[in-house]
This record gives C-alpha cells, sequence and structure tokens, in this order.
C-alpha cells in the first residue's frame, strides 16, 4: 500500500527513450495489461506511465481483478499484482487464479515493497513469474513486463507449433522432430508405430455436424493419450493419428483388437470405424516421414476391407513398396525404348462372326523378353500420374498401326484405346489426341475412345469432355458397365454409342437373375441408340445365350485372347 512517486516525472523523461530497445515486437494494435492495486496514486501514476505502450485495466482489490481478469483474459497480455490489499488480497489472488486452467496461463508480476524472502517464496509458488521493487523504477518495470511478455509470447507461438490446436496433441511437424529425438535418445529400445485412420470423417461431419466432428478427434486424441504410458500421440491429418511407443508394449492382433472395440464402444458416435496401421519394431535408420508411410502402407492394404481394421507392416509390403519404386524409376527409360507396347484382342459379331473390331490394351515387355504384369504397373501409376502419359504414349501407338494398315491398303477395323480416370482430367487432353489423329492422317472412326462407367459417374465435367470428343468425331465407349457403381442418368446424359458389358455380369449369365439382368441392360442400351459388346466371354454356353439376348459383338479368350500387332494382323487377314 506504499504511495510511490518518488522521482516520476524524471524517470518517466529518461525510460520514455529506454524503453523502446525493450519492447517487444510490434503488433497490430497495443497488448494489454492488468493493474490490481488498492492505493488510488499509485494505480494512477502506473496506469499514466504504462498507457503510451499499452492498453491499461485497472482494478483497486484482488476481487475486483479476478473480474477483469475472467472477463478479458483471451486478450491480455500480463498482470501487475499488489499483494497487500483489503477484500482479497495477491495470495487469495493467485490462488483462486490458480483453480481455472485458463486464468493460470496470463502471467503475473507481483508489486511489493516487501524485502521478506518467505513472501517472495509464497508467491513463486502461487505461480507468480516477477516481481517489481517499490518504490518504482519505470525502467526496471518496464523492462520486466515487457520480458515477461516475451516469454510468454515465445512460449504460446511454440506451442501454436508444437501442438493441435483442437486436441491438444503433436502436430505432424512437431512430432516429426520429437520422434528423431525419441529415437536417437534410446539407441538399444525398440519402438513401434501406429496410425489410426477414422473412415468416412467427412460423412461423419456432414451427418452430425462439425462439433461432433471435433469431439471424435478429442476424445480419440484423449484415449490415445491415456493408453500410451511411454510415447508420442500426433494429429497427422484432419482425421488421422501418429502413436509411437516402446519397448515392451503388446501391440498383438488381439490386444489391439481389444482396444479398438473398447474406444468405438464409448465413442461420441455410434458404429465409429477407425482403421489401424502398426508397423512393429521400426527400422530406425530410416527418416521418421518413411516410417510413418510404412503405416499407411499397412492401413492400405486393408483400406476397403469393411471386414477387417487392423493391418501389419510386413516385408512383403516392404518388397511391394521396393518393387513400385523401381517401377517408377524405369518409366522413362521404358517410353524411351519403345518396352511399351499395345495388344490386341479381336471384337466378333455375333451372328457372322467376323472381327469388327478390336480393344487396345497396354503390354510392357522387358529387353530379356520377359513381361511386366500390367496388375503391376497400371494401378500405380493411375495413382502417382504416370498413367497420363502412358495411356498418350498407347493412344498415339495405335494410331501409328492404323496408319501403316492404310498405307498397306487394307480396310480399317476400329481399335478402340482406354482412358484413364486421371487422364480423363488433365487439361487439353482433347486437343492433345486431335492433333496425333490429324498428324497421323486417320480417320477418328478408327479409334474409339473406352471410358469406364466408374470414370463418368456424377462429374459434371465430363460431359463437356465427352462432348468435346464426340463433337471432334470419336466414337465412345463405356467400358466395365455393371462393375461398379452402374449410373442410368451416365447412360441417358453422356454421348456413348457403344456400351460394353464386363465380365462380372456374363460370369452370371447362367444363373437365371443374371440372366434377366444382362437380357435387361442389352435391351436398355438397344433403346438408347447403342451396340452391346459382351466382354469376358469364354464357352459356348456364354456366345449362344448372349445370341438369343441379340448382344451384337463378343469380345474374350473364346474367340482370341489379347495378340500381339503381328499375331492380330494375321488373325484379322485370316477372318
Amino acid at each position: 500500500m506504499e504511495i510511490v512517486c518518488e522521482g516520476y516525472k524524471k524517470s518517466m523523461r529518461k525510460d520514455s527513450d529506454n524503453a523502446k530497445l525493450l519492447e517487444p515486437g510490434e503488433l497490430p494494435s497495443k497488448r494489454k495489461v492488468l493493474v490490481v492495486e488498492d492505493n488510488e496514486l499509485n494505480r494512477d501514476i502506473l496506469s499514466s506511465f504504462l498507457e503510451e505502450k499499452f492498453d491499461v485495466f485497472l482494478a483497486e482489490n484482488g476481487e475486483e481483478g479476478l473480474e477483469l481478469l475472467s472477463e478479458h483474459y483471451r486478450e491480455l497480455s500480463v498482470v501487475l499484482l499488489d499483494i497487500c490489499m483489503p477484500v482479497c488480497d495477491g495470495f487469495e489472488f493467485l490462488r483462486r487464479r490458480n483453480t481455472d486452467k485458463f486464468l493460470s496461463t496470463i502471467p503475473v508480476i507481483v508489486m511489493t515493497g516487501s524485502n521478506s524472502k518467505d513472501v517472495e517464496l509464497q508467491c513463486l509458488d502461487l505461480g507468480a513469474v516477477d516481481f517489481i521493487p517499490k518504490p518504482y523504477n519505470f525502467k526496471l518495470v518496464m523492462g520486466r513486463i515487457n520480458s515477461v511478455i516475451k516469454l510468454r509470447e515465445s512460449v504460446m507461438a511454440l506451442t501454436a507449433v508444437e501442438h493441435d490446436e483442437l486436441t491438444g496433441v503433436y502436430t505432424r511437424q512437431a512430432f516429426f522432430y520429437h520422434a528423431k529425438s525419441f529415437l536417437k535418445t534410446r539407441p538399444r529400445d525398440r519402438f513401434h508405430l501406429v496410425i489410426a485412420d477414422i473412415r468416412d470423417f467427412k460423412l461423419i461431419n456432414s451427418s452430425y455436424g462439425e462439433k461432433v466432428g471435433d469431439e471424435i478427434l478429442c476424445y480419440l486424441a484423449g484415449a490415445y493419450t491415456k493408453m500410451l504410458k511411454t510415447g508420442l500421440v500426433s494429429r497427422y491429418g484432419s482425421d488421422q493419428f501418429v502413436c509411437m511407443t516402446c519397448d515392451d508394449c503388446d501391440l498383438s492382433l488381439e490386444t489391439v483388437t481389444k482396444i479398438e472395440e473398447e474406444i468405438a464402444e464409448h465413442a461420441p458416435v455410434p458404429n465409429l470405424m477407425v482403421k489401424y496401421g502398426v508397423y512393429q519394431d521400426i527400422d530406425k535408420s530410416l527418416p521418421v516421414s518413411v516410417i510413418c508411410d510404412r503405416g499407411f502402407m499397412a492401413i492400405r492394404s486393408i483400406r476397403d476391407n469393411y471386414e477387417c481394421n487392423i493391418a501389419y507392416y510386413t516385408e512383403k509390403m516392404k518388397q511391394k513398396q521396393m518393387q513400385d519404386r523401381l517401377l517408377e524409376n524405369r518409366f522413362e527409360s521404358a517410353i524411351k525404348n519403345k518396352e511399351f507396347v499395345a495388344y490386341f484382342q479381336p471384337k466378333y459379331d455375333v451372328k457372322t462372326e467376323r472381327i469388327t473390331g478390336a480393344e487396345s490394351l497396354v503390354r510392357w515387355i522387358n529387353p530379356d523378353g520377359s513381361m511386366v504384369m500390367p496388375g503391376d504397373f497400371i494401378p500405380l501409376y493411375e495413382k502417382d500420374g504416370l498413367i497420363v502419359k502412358l495411356d498418350e504414349y498407347i493412344f498415339r501407338y495405335v494410331c501409328e498401326f492404323q496408319r501403316e494398315l492404310m498405307k498397306k491398303g487394307q480396310e480399317l477395323i476400329p481399335i478402340s484405346v482406354n482412358l484413364s480416370r486421371t487422364s480423363i482430367h488433365h487439361s487439353d487432353i482433347v486437343e492433345r489426341y486431335m492433333k496425333i489423329v490429324e498428324e497421323n492422317g486417320i480417320p477418328f472412326s478408327c479409334v474409339p475412345v473406352e471410358l469406364t462407367e466408374t470414370a463418368t459417374l456424377n462429374n459434371v465435367m465430363i460431359r463437356d469432355f465427352t462432348e468435346k470428343l464426340v463433337n471432334a468425331g470419336f466414337a465412345l465407349h463405356m467400358d466395365d458397365f455393371g462393375s461398379g457403381y452402374s449410373s442410368l442418368i451416365t447412360l441417358s446424359e453422356l454421348p456413348f454409342n457403344t456400351l460394353k458389358i464386363d465380365k462380372s455380369l456374363v460370369d452370371c449369365i447362367h444363373q437365371q437373375k443374371g440372366r434377366m439382368v444382362v437380357q435387361q441392360v442389352i435391351i436398355l442400351a438397344h433403346g438408347l441408340g447403342m451396340k452391346v459388346v459382351a466382354e469376358g466371354v469364354e464357352t459356348a454356353d456364354q456366345l449362344e445365350l448372349l445370341k438369343e439376348m441379340e448382344c451384337d459383338n463378343i469380345q474374350g479368350f473364346y474367340y482370341s485372347r489379347p495378340l500381339p500387332k503381328a499375331d492380330f494382323v494375321k488373325k484379322s487377314e485370316e477372318n
């Protein structure tokens, strides 16, 4: 309660210049300071000194100070607190402040004229961060205020970078940093990684609202943190968590399944599904990002399996990953050396059994004559985008083949070319394909374009794309009809002239319901003015049934496997 005015004006003049050296970095608006002091003269002196640099809130006792702190804690940078006050003294103020986790984040500097070490220790025990002695030295006052603010803002900035604002666990960047240190400081320990990936999280947000979605994220973050005795937990993506632990953590399938079921049982929404990828005894020589990739690789192996939610990274996955990298690295040289070729599978007229067309299928022939299986490289290139260049390469290959046949005076039959979903969304694809056809001087009608039904489903952009193709002169085939989410709207709105029934439907043709489905598809297609090709026909019985149903064309092993260029030419001439 001491009255402090000694050297006030002199100190104000000196400190106005020196204080600039101690100020925190400039912000768009003034920082805010709460002064809790029962002596009116002291409050006025502090307020007059501080208001040039800060917005100042004033309280004449601890009770009033707590009210102002509760109201403005989000914007306050520091509290200057007198100890000896009526109603609620400084000690009581600190005790009550400590009961609230938000109010306790605001640093408190104690102002006291006492030289008692016991008082200082008691204040420190109650959470005070610094002291300002009375009478005031205003250079010291400003210096300590600015030091405390700088320290708090540095901690806040680090916390914002390190911890996810919603869940409180580490961010991805912070996890990478701490995991690297974790691995380095415990070289003899065995480490394990668990990835958690919430299934259909966007659907949860749209169904229950984003507030419930946030509750789920906080619930999972809390559950993983509680279960992990030693280790790190991070929110890796919007709906993904990464946990790293060490030593004797039991990650057997039985234990992880039990944990998964327990978490799902107490989740904020019913039927919450989380996929888990487990990488045990990780290779500590790898970068943390690669270690995480292996956990995600395990999850990808069960992505479409709704009966299994837990997968373990295995040596087989490692070999697959190495093979994928090898195939990606070989792509450019394979293009340059023309290792990619087209094989041709003939399409036969059901009535005349004459070849009326063919489908081109990419094949990769190694220099030693062996073949890389399409299932090994096509899905990979679709995922990493290389398929766009491969699609165009095969399209050019087919156009050049048709040009060769035309120069030899042979009658051209349509040879269709597959276009992947990725290529469809690539810019200027129609213009580039038109240019290739024109360069080879062949009719557009001899290189129909095949699109899968799933690639064309519910996409407004596809309508413009297909119209461009048709207007240029290309014929348009819907491939694999019946293998995915068939859309009758797609058939009615997009300008397909041929529908290809997928092998999966043809295989069911001997069953009554399967036969009825195929028959109705053929009737529907004919009603819409489309020709029908049945794919994957392998037996005479299937052929006869399709004849009865008035299917137009047949493609499958019954007549021919996909053939190299020379063999296809020979078969066409014989036919």
